[in-house]
């Protein structure tokens, strides 16, 4: 008898029959029927801590009192009188009964449950029956009878299931052992007790043939079929179907216990609630190759270890960009914190349908030993079940692949121990107390190192460039890597500049990241398949523009829609993970795979009309651009808003539409609307990132008007290549330009201002040639141009340029006639800006002549003129006053100046500019001679931004940084973008 066992702590205890306790050998009383129920269910979780919640969820289930917390704190009171204080604690806000395995009866029915197998496996039949016959003997009467409550009522039901599993066992052993006569009885007994358990009429059926029945076990068979089919519906399964089968045969090895065994029956775990023992590790396999996410691991680590509730961290980001591959790592990094076990369930099922919550927690449930019957039906009744089992363990929970927060919820654990590791495409903010991680791409080093871990350092350093450009052209998606280098790893012969060939274009890209089961476009297609029908237009059509990004003013360009509309639809895609915010404010991109992917994605409309979709969209975004470049040459607070943002968008566009084939259909930009396009943002960039685009602009733009015999357009794009080459000191191929522009120019009477304009950027070249006298001729034209085309503020804006000339001649007198006349018109127009331009010009020529004291008024006239909102001017006036108060050996002045030049030009985003206020911040340290490690640093960085764009302004700096530089990059001659 349990009174009889051992115990541990000198307590007790019986469940298999009305639950007793023994303290010392004397049994004490448990109190009402309730507080069993309270006692059983800590019983069950012996040595474990049990919330209050918990213990209210097991005795009242979904309708406790009002008043269920003190109810319990009363029952747990009155059975720390009779069980001691030392065995029942309060911990945490629950309960912990301190009871040894040893005390509980299910312990030694377990012990006799595993004797009785052993003994049974070796063959020795009659010893494995006397054991479980011992377990057996445990049992007194019903299990825990008249205790309320559901999960007491869980018990009984589920230990009742297990004594009749164990009484199987126990007869299938006396059978085998040949105490089929003896067994007959009891047997039949229980066939009568328990019709619908075939296994137990198997047995009869066995034991009576074995005992030369074979008439009476025939009709064993027939009466269980008849039973079957009368409560069920459907006949004997095939265990009996193939055991009558043997007997009707008088099958001979049915005889011999050595020849035909029964299959074990499946005992369930003895001892406690299946759920309170079994410690799921479902987590997949963390991937050896894992590479970087150094910084992300860390913020989940932190947010699932965060005191409190629940914690949740959620991971997002595109497809293939790795969250999988994160959180499985970061899961199998913190498993031991979580020894109640590791619940990973991918929320995205195999046939493509979103599992749905009620089958996620079916499986979790399952995971903890619940089954069949014992699952509840509906959603809030297994969330209810999921956490009432998961209160005071400590168990992580992965879900991968999540659609939404709605399908997440349910499945999130009521109490505190437990955390909640989550991956998904869409940001799921509606998440409770989640941390959110957005996962980018890898870092271009990262991704490299990736690749050598699969393909090999040697073979990777062998070929280091080309191992670069490959990472670059799969965009660092980790998937993208690690298919190329799978590739290349079942391929040792192959060089990673073979595998570039594969990638060259978008649809060959997507064809050649493709490798077994894995595919880049099948992660894509999984996150498209999400989007309903207008995010899925949205996606296809923004990736139409091949555009570095997208303003909001674009997108709704784009999708013909207001901006608002359009800016709620971007962000639900953004949501998605299938577009990025870039980092300038409210500006989208996509990935360059994902932009692949989604202009192959079709929307199943017919392909003509997808192309004329798509050209429409072109041209609206043509006419948004160019509704901006009119504005802003029209307003400088435009201006400045404008150029330097949209300059490389503007250039791309173009050089777009300029390509496009069927230029003559009437779904193409017009190249005239391009060309004023073009023309206008190369007047309002000023910065030499912006060359480039504009260059490759002009360049495709010259080539289809000269295709087209449009000869206005190939005048504005061969201005705007004139003038870009003047930029990058390019000056023999800008002359040429310049001069074929002019003239053609000269060709359309009615535009005096392209002409004029034409004029003035020819003389500027000429002026950087050191022609000053082709330069006053050249801007003396331009400024009779916009004399005769009535634009005043254009004029008084080209007198200063001629002033300029005219002081390049060493013409003083003459350069302050013409700017007192622009000083006039500035007045006249109550024209700030113009003033500030005129008062630096006439802070040049006291250059020039010495005056610097003159000089720096003038230049510090123009900064009072000038709002300090246009960071642009005030840069570039502060960059010419740090000039003069250099020459002038004011050298703290300088390089306070400068320093304030270089933070203008910073936040203008002036590229050029900022250069140069750099090389002029140098400068002055090195005058100064107060910082000289500092002055080398300006000028490296400064270099750094001006080689690259071919400014001439680079070379200078060369003989300063010594050696390091001296093979730096040298100012491009003839640039990519030159037509050849």
């Amino acid at each position: 008898m349990v009174g009889e066992g051992g115990s541990s702590g000198g307590l007790r205890f019986a469940v298999l029959g009305p639950l007793r306790c023994w303290r010392d050998g004397a049994e004490v009383p448990l109190g009402s029927p309730q507080q069993q129920s309270l006692l059983l269910a800590l019983l069950f979780r012996a040595g474990r801590h049990v919330s209050g919640a918990q213990l209210i969820d097991d005795l009242w289930g979904d309708e406790p009192p009002a008043r269920a917390t003190g109810v319990v704190r009363t029952y747990v009171h009155r059975l720390r009188r009779v069980l001691g204080a030392e065995a029942l604690a309060s911990v945490g806000g629950g309960y912990l009964l301190a009871v040894g395995g040893g005390g509980l009866d299910t312990a030694r029915c377990e012990e006799l449950l595993a004797e009785g197998r052993a003994r049974r496996a070796d063959g020795r039949n009659a010893d494995a029956a006397a054991a479980l016959r011992g377990a057996l003997a445990l049992w007194r009467g019903e299990s825990m009878p008249g205790l309320p409550g559901p999960y007491a009522q869980r018990q009984r039901r589920e230990w009742e299931e297990r004594r009749l599993a164990v009484l199987e066992l126990c007869l299938e052993a006396e059978v085998e052992g040949g105490r089929c006569t003896e067994s007959v009885a009891e047997l039949a007994a229980l066939v009568e007790e328990h019709p619908l358990r075939e296994r137990l009429s198997e047995l009869l059926m066995l034991a009576l043939f074995r005992s030369g029945r074979q008439a009476d076990a025939l009709a064993a068979y027939r009466a269980a079929d008849r039973r079957l089919r009368d409560e069920l519906g459907v006949g004997a399964g095939p265990g009996l179907r193939d055991l009558h089968g043997r007997i009707l045969a008088s099958d001979e090895t049915l005889s011999a216990t050595t020849e035909w065994v029964l299959t074990e029956p499946d005992v369930p775990a003895v001892g406690a609630d299946p759920a309170s023992t079994l410690v799921p590790a479902q987590l997949p396999a963390s991937a050896a190759d894992f590479t970087g996410r150094g910084a992300e691991a860390e913020a989940l680590r932190a947010a699932l270890r965060e005191p409190g509730s629940v914690p949740v961290a959620a991971v997002a980001g595109m497809g293939g960009v790795g969250k999988t591959a994160l959180a499985v790592h970061v899961a199998h990094g913190l498993a031991a914190e979580f020894p109640d076990g590791q619940l990973y369930l991918d929320l995205h099922g195999a046939d493509g349908r979103p599992t749905r919550p009620e089958e996620a927690l079916a499986a979790f449930l399952r995971s903890f030993g619940v089954v069949g019957d014992a699952i509840p039906a509906g959603l809030a009744e297994r969330s209810a079940r999921y956490r009432s089992l998961l209160a005071g363990r400590r168990v992580l929970v992965l879900l991968d692949n999540a659609r939404d927060a709605e399908q997440v919820r349910p499945l999130l654990p009521g109490s505190a121990g437990c955390a909640v590791l989550v991956t998904s495409r869409t940001r799921l903010g509606a998440l409770p107390n989640a941390r959110f991680t957005e996962l980018p791409v890898l870092p271009a080093e990262d991704a490299v190192t990736l690749l050598t871990r699969v393909v090999g350092a040697e073979r990777v350093a062998a070929q280091a460039e080309a191992a670069g450009e490959l990472v670059r052209l799969c965009g660092q998606l980790p998937l993208a890597v690690r298919i190329l280098a799978a590739r290349l790893a079942c391929r040792p012969t192959w060089t990673i500049t073979r595998l570039l060939e594969q990638l060259t274009g978008d649809r060959y890209r997507l064809d050649a990241l493709r490798s077994g089961d894995l595919a880049v476009e099948s992660s894509f297609r999984f996150g498209y398949d999400q989007l309903d029908d207008e995010q899925a237009r949205a996606f296809r059509l923004l990736a139409v523009p091949e555009v570095p990004d997208l303003s909001p003013g674009a997108v709704a360009a784009v999708l013909d829609l207001p901006e608002p509309d359009a800016v709620e639809l971007a962000e639900s895609l953004v949501d998605c993970s299938m577009l990025e915010s870039h980092a300038s404010p409210d500006h989208y991109r996509y990935h360059d795979l994902l932009r692949a992917f989604a202009r192959r994605a079709g929307g199943g409309n017919d392909p003509d009309e997808q192309r004329d979709e798509q050209r429409d969209a072109l041209s609206r975004l043509v006419d948004h651009h160019h509704a901006l470049v009119t504005a802003a040459l029209g307003a400088s607070a435009a201006r400045r808003g404008f150029a330097v943002g949209s300059s490389p968008a503007v250039g791309a566009l173009v050089s777009q539409c300029a390509k496009l084939p069927g230029r003559a259909a009437d779904t193409a930009p017009a190249l005239g609307r391009l060309a004023e396009l073009l023309l206008g943002c190369c007047l309002l960039a000023d910065s030499g990132h912006a060359t480039r685009p504009l260059g490759h602009a002009a360049n495709a733009l010259l080539h289809a008007s000269v295709e087209q015999g449009d000869r206005a357009a190939e005048a504005r794009a061969r201005l705007v290549l004139g003038r870009l080459l003047t930029e990058v000191g390019s000056v023999p191929s800008a002359l040429a330009e310049l001069l074929r522009a002019r003239d053609l120019c000269a060709a359309f009477e009615p535009a005096r201002p392209l002409l004029a304009l034409a004029h003035s950027s020819l003389a500027a070249c000429f002026l950087q040639a050191g022609r000053p006298d082709e330069a006053v001729t050249g801007f003396s034209a331009a400024a009779s141009a916009w004399d005769r085309a009535g634009d005043r503020r254009s004029l008084a804006a080209e007198l200063l340029n001629l002033a300029g000339a005219f002081a390049r001649q060493g013409r003083h007198d003459a350069a302050h006639r013409v700017i007192d006349q622009s000083l006039v018109i500035s007045h006249e127009l109550a024209d700030r800006e113009l003033e500030a331009l005129a008062r630096d010009a006439l802070g040049t020529i006291a250059d020039d002549r010495g005056d610097l004291a003159e000089a720096a008024a003038h230049r510090r006239a123009a900064l009072a003129l000038t709002d300090p909102a246009d960071h642009r001017r005030t840069g570039r006036l502060l960059l010419g006053l740090a000039g003069s108060l250099r020459a002038a050996r004011c050298w703290e002045e300088a390089v306070e100046t400068a320093g304030g030049a270089v933070d203008a030009l910073t936040l203008d985003g002036d590229h050029r500019g900022r250069g140069l206020a750099l090389a002029a911040l140098g400068d002055a340290l090195a005058d100064s001679r107060t910082d000289l490690p500092r002055a080398r640093a300006c000028w490296a960085e400064a270099h750094g931004i001006l080689a690259p764009i071919g400014s001439p302004e680079a070379e200078r700096l060369v003989p300063l940084l010594g050696g390091d530089h001296a093979a730096g990059p040298a100012r491009p001659r003839w640039p990519s973008w030159l037509p050849g």
